[in-house]
């Protein structure tokens, strides 16, 4: 399904940042695997609905950075102050490479597929209205569709679902919700790492292959961190 002017953005933290809240009961080392297996089964979603170009991940580090890279995405560092501004900067980006609209999509969705991507795009009218996933966990917002014309800024974090629709609807431009099953969960908790073991095929194994890929990293550069460097080796 190629969608001509649609950009997908995959906002990210740093790997030392990431899923922080699985930290007491996970090591450090599955704690970033498990978080560059998600991003690399968003991004590769991404890239089957709609081609690999269509994808940017914003934000990282060097980890990050090769993950997204090798699932075939662009990577960006982060501009803003914060995940939100960031996210800002990349739709003004986005615009003024002539895209008709940005699908910004969490990295953290363990079981999100193309087909679940692609209903989002459909529900939005040819890329004319707005269309969103609400997270079921905290009411966040996991993937949002802003059409080029819709002025609201993006507001991520818990409960920004209600948020979203209500600055969509003051800007004239109401948020549809479509119901993407592997969209609506995302993966913060040990109880989620629990539930996804289970219920996600493939991702015991998915992620402990990153996680030897994270170990593997910081055995070949044990003087700097993932953050340091960017495309330099």
């Amino acid at each position: 399904m190629s969608v001509e002017g649609l950009r997908v953005l995959v906002p990210m933290k740093p790997l030392a940042s990431a899923k922080m809240r699985l930290a007491p009961e996970v090591d450090d080392m599955t704690r970033q695997g498990i978080t560059l297996f998600m991003l690399d089964r968003v991004v590769r979603a991404a890239a089957d609905a709609f081609g690999a170009a269509a994808c940017r991940v914003v934000g990282g580090d060097a980890l990050v950075e090769e993950a997204a890279l090798e699932a075939g995405a662009e990577w960006t560092p982060e501009q803003g102050h914060d995940l939100n501004s960031s996210l800002a900067l990349a739709m003004m980006r986005a615009w003024k490479e002539g895209a008709k609209a940005a699908l910004v999509v969490a990295g953290d969705l363990p079981m999100a597929s193309a087909a679940d991507l692609r209903a989002v795009v459909e529900a939005s009218g040819g890329l004319t209205r707005p269309v969103g996933v609400m997270a079921v966990a905290d009411g966040g917002t996991n993937a949002l569709l802003w059409p080029r014309d819709a002025r609201f800024p993006p507001g991520f974090g818990e409960r920004s679902f209600s948020r979203h629709q209500a600055a969509a609807a003051a800007a004239g431009a109401p948020l549809s919700s479509v119901t993407a099953a592997g969209l609506a969960f995302d993966l913060d908790t040990a109880a989620d790492l629990e539930y996804a073991v289970g219920a996600a095929p493939g991702f015991r194994d998915a992620a402990a292959a990153w996680t030897r890929r994270v170990q593997r990293w910081r055995a070949a550069h044990p003087e700097r961190a993932p953050w340091e460097t960017h495309g330099d080796d």
